[in-house]
């Protein structure tokens, strides 16, 4: 199984990168998101990699990071979604949000992914809200925001809000923003603890 790759980017094509590490040619298909934020050709590029073995296909899936990597064998685990419904997800949703998503069961946020309808996306966050939470505690993922996230729930309590109930409007408030900023996160925490 190959777990890494660096070398220098040789090519670009829609949707993914071919790497040329030790004299070989490795095809990634990686993220719209990192697809967008390339180095130049010719550059020295570095990818996690997770190389996905079907029935008609090997390919293999280039991130950034660990915890990109760690979300996309998540979500490789529900039922119904395949390596390029969860690369989708990973790399137009960030793996912030969608953590934070599935953690608040906001499963709208994860509809802005291609291809990610409400069926599957409301599937995604049954399936997988207690190994998120658990890969989150654990700093295999990343957490939502936590400074940000913390503030907003903060605020819910001092407005009179009872912490699960401002914890839960506050991560759906960081899904939706897709940022950290306290005083966009706060109106959308509030519209989200009113429901």
């Amino acid at each position: 199984m190959i777990a890494r790759v660096s070398g220098e980017l040789a090519e670009v094509g829609p949707g993914s990168v071919v790497v040329m590490a030790g004299g070989i040619g490795y095809q990634l298909f990686i993220g719209e998101s990192l697809l967008n934020r390339l180095p130049d050709l010719g550059s020295p590029v570095d990818f996690y990699t997770k190389q996905v073995v079907r029935e008609n296909e090997i390919a293999m899936y280039g991130f950034t990071g660990a915890g990109e990597r760690r979300l996309f064998e998540l979500l490789l685990s529900v039922s119904g979604l395949g390596p390029r419904l969860a690369l989708a997800l990973v790399g137009a949703v960030g793996e912030e949000s969608v953590v934070a998503a599935v953690l608040a069961n906001d499963w709208k946020v994860l509809t802005r992914a291609h291809g990610v309808g409400a069926k599957l996306a409301q599937r995604v966050c049954m399936e997988l809200h207690d190994k998120v939470r658990e890969e989150s505690l654990l700093g295999h993922i990343s957490r939502p925001g936590p400074s940000a996230a913390e503030d907003v729930i903060e605020a819910l309590i001092a407005l009179g809000h009872r912490r699960p109930e401002a914890e839960r409007a506050a991560l759906a408030a960081v899904a939706e923003a897709g940022g950290d900023d306290p005083s966009t996160l706060i109106p959308l925490a509030l519209k989200h603890a009113s429901r």
